[in-house]
């Protein structure tokens, strides 16, 4: 059985519960005692009563009786409730009082003492209230105390809570949590999320330097690529079709670059300096590439584009970041397109991509961000991170990114930028 529940809840109901139990069974033993008790003092009065009352009635003499404390004999003039009793000690009530009864048989003559336990019943009944109340006041006494004792037992499991959430954990100078914990469970839990974090913070660790190393390790190649590039296309030597050559090699170290400054930020998860354009410009830039892609594949490539000119001054995005989204959004549908073509709709709050490919199931749609998710129609070539790494720049950069079907057939990818 599984509890949702808070642990705190748990503890205090179970306090309770125990407590409910246990007092209810004592106060439940301690009544039943009470009646035991008492009709065995009782019936050991009434039995060292009776002989002597039967003796001086039989003598003529007048029973010498106790306030409260009758004595009948044969079976006429007997009170309704002395009929049809058998030899026996017996407590019965008539409308107003409740008698103790001893029955016995001389001679098959009956006879019959009976007390009165009016008085007695009375007291019986305080005390059985006492009891009731006595149970009622332990179980309210174990919610007060168990409430305080949770307060107690939880205080640290909440402040490792506190500590664990701290981001500042992950610092690689912040202490140990364990050095303010005895060794206790709640201390090896401690125990166990600092070697936890130390795992982490060695795994972000080289991560980081990983991702500074290979970005000041790149950009040297990169611009040497680019700048020899260059120094070629000036010379004039070249004809049309290896200048041409050249010039994809150097956008593609140039794109190249930016991808590595694209993967630093996110790393990072700090800003860094990058050059912005607007969306039509990037756009531009790239649509005859991913034109040529599409009619390689013999599918067509159609842009729409919806901005009108207002006279405001267009949006400013960081170039590395929009041409990543753009680039993989276009890769994925071109490459799971097989027939017909993709539609760019572009607007001046967000653009969307429409392919007639296989489409998306539902049960998909909710995974595919996910890294490393190819889903169920997916390539065996791709690593399943194209769509991660868009949505990732997506969240930092505060845009929204959606997947919706195409109909007939197909799926549509919408981004919109912040307000």
């Amino acid at each position: 059985m599984e509890f949702k529940s808070p642990l705190s809840q748990r503890i205090i109901i179970s306090f309770v519960l125990l407590t409910t139990v246990v007092s209810g069974l004592f106060s439940f033993g301690i009544m039943a005692a009470i009646d035991i008790v008492k009709r065995d003092l009782v019936t050991a009065e009434l039995n060292r009563k009776f002989p002597n009352i039967l003796v001086n009635y039989k003598r003529g003499h007048i029973p010498d009786l106790d306030i409260g404390t009758q004595f009948y004999s044969g079976t006429e003039d007997l009170p309704y409730y002395l009929r049809n009793l058998e030899p026996g000690f017996y407590e019965v009530e008539d409308a107003e009082s409740s008698f103790h009864v001893m029955m016995r048989k001389d001679k098959e003559m009956p006879f019959y003492l009976v007390q009165e336990q009016t008085t007695v019943a009375r007291h019986e009944n305080l005390l059985e209230i006492t009891v009731i109340a006595g149970f009622f006041l332990c179980v309210a006494a174990s919610v007060v105390l168990g409430i305080m004792m949770v307060r107690r037992i939880i205080a640290p499991v909440q402040r490792l809570t506190q500590q664990v959430h701290n981001r500042e954990k992950l610092l690689l100078d912040a202490p140990p949590i364990s050095t303010g914990y005895t060794n206790d469970e709640v201390g090896r839990l401690a125990q166990a999320f600092d070697r936890t974090l130390s795992m982490l913070q060695d795994s972000l660790h080289r991560e980081s330097m990983f991702t500074s190393d290979v970005s000041h390790e790149l950009r040297t190649p990169l611009m040497v690529i680019k700048s020899s590039c260059d120094l070629l296309i000036e010379k004039n030597q070249l004809d049309d079709f290896a200048r041409q050559r050249i010039d994809t090699i150097g956008k593609a170290a140039g794109e190249i670059q930016e991808l590595v400054d694209t993967f630093l930020t996110l790393a990072r998860g700090k800003e860094t300096e990058q050059s912005n354009a607007t969306l039509a410009s990037i756009i531009d830039g790239n649509l005859r590439e991913w034109q040529n892609q599409a009619a390689g594949k013999g599918i067509s490539f159609t842009m729409h584009d919806h901005t009108t000119s207002s006279g405001e001054e267009a949006a400013l995005f960081p170039v590395p970041m929009l041409r990543t989204v753009l680039n993989n959004l276009v890769r994925n549908a071109i490459h799971h397109t097989a027939e017909g073509g993709i539609t760019l709709e572009v607007w001046s709050t967000g653009f969307t991509l429409c392919d007639t490919g296989p489409g998306i199931s539902n049960t998909d749609k909710d995974s595919i961000f996910r890294p490393f998710f190819r889903g169920q129609s997916g390539s065996i070539n791709g690593l399943g991170l194209g769509l991660s790494i868009v949505q990732r720049i997506c969240q930092k950069e505060h845009w929204t990114v959606a997947v919706s079907d195409n109909h007939p057939t197909g799926c549509c990818f919408s981004v919109t930028f912040k307000a």
